[in-house]
């Protein structure tokens, strides 16, 4: 069985990456797992990977590479056992340390399984502002990496791109490079899926580091259930669009240079809405997904940003909420925070 470690800071579209990957693999008859990990209590990303008959199994609470250790053993072995899946990928949290996990799972005398090349990706648009300004844990993700994918190229310029390859090339001399757009595809992404047939060559001779110390990240999840029945899908998307801006807006009045993600996840009927955003200097992103029939609307949000008080993150996303809620008459509830741990939700494809 073969491992794929997708890392990269939070908003740098690892998730957009898997769900192709996922049907790249699926046309070549493999049999997928994918393990989601949310340094929230409310998984987001498991909904937005699962389409068809994919289904995924969420580590939520923490970081696997350092706090959820056991957890993620507990995952492994229970799917190989109950699945035997040909690849399992694995997307950990935007602060975590992919060969950290690697040494992880090596050490957990787990029989048969290998390694793709370890992958960090990268947002090219918010590192064309950050190259001199980038923190610690993220110059040890990209050191770690056997692959920089270079993503989200149609948001920057040939020179800043240039200018990118440069810094990464400083901080990591022996990883292969590759820059293409995850969200369209193209030559240069079917190569990256190329890559990731190889076997990794990384030995990890580091001790463990505290990923959610070092990057200094508040986090923030919460999950809203919609009582009102009828609900247009553009005051859906509307809806979503202008809670993730409120968010921002108070965020950056705490931090006005704040990175990190904002992400929203609005279920409506068929429909799953997907928002995002990754900076001060971003509009929200929305996408809009064909999902199976949903007998409740709900909206969740994950917050993860640097610098911003805990407490004073839980306020704005709360009240970013609520308030759009209510002024659209919309009748809700706010369903309790997801208790420490992991949601178990199998993926198979």
């Amino acid at each position: 069985m073969k491992c794929i470690l997708i890392g990269g800071f939070l908003g740098s579209g690892k998730t957009t990456m898997i769900r192709k990957l996922v049907k790249h693999l699926g046309k070549q008859g493999q049999r997928t797992a994918v393990i989601v990990n949310e340094i929230g209590e409310i998984g987001i990303d498991g909904d937005t990977i699962k389409e068809g008959e994919i289904e995924t199994r969420e580590i939520t609470s923490g970081c696997v590479c350092c706090t959820l250790r056991i957890s993620m053993e507990y995952t492994l072995r229970s799917l190989m056992a109950s699945y035997n899946p040909d690849t399992i990928i694995i997307e950990p949290t935007g602060i975590a340390f992919p060969a950290q996990i690697k040494s992880n799972i090596e050490k957990m005398g787990i029989p048969g399984i290998t390694f793709a090349p370890i992958v960090n990706l990268i947002d090219a648009g918010r590192l064309s502002r950050e190259t001199g300004e980038l923190q610690n844990f993220m110059k040890n993700q990209i050191g770690e990496a056997e692959i920089l994918g270079i993503n989200k190229v149609e948001l920057i310029n040939c020179e800043e791109l240039f200018e990118i390859c440069l810094c990464l090339r400083k901080l990591n001399p022996k990883a292969r490079m590759i820059h293409f757009s995850a969200r369209k595809g193209g030559e240069n992404f079917e190569m990256l899926l190329k890559l990731l047939e190889e076997n990794s060559r990384k030995e990890i001779t580091e001790g463990n580091k505290n990923s959610i110390q070092m990057s200094g990240v508040s986090a923030y999840s919460s999950e809203f259930e919609i009582i009102s029945q009828e609900i247009p899908l553009e005051t859906a998307v509307s809806v979503s669009e202008q809670i993730l801006n409120n968010i921002k807006n108070r965020v950056k009045e705490l931090n006005s240079e704040f990175t990190g993600h904002i992400k929203l996840s609005f279920i409506h009927k068929e429909n799953f809405v997907k928002g995002s955003i990754t900076s001060a200097h971003r509009i929200p992103e929305i996408e809009i997904l064909k999902k199976g029939k949903s007998p409740q609307s709900r909206i969740k949000v994950l917050s993860a940003v640097t610098s911003v008080p805990q407490d004073e993150l839980i306020k704005a996303v709360d009240l970013a909420v609520r308030k759009q809620l209510e002024d659209r008459r919309l009748s809700f509830k706010k369903v309790g925070r997801g208790r420490p741990g992991y949601n178990r939700r199998i993926t198979i494809s």
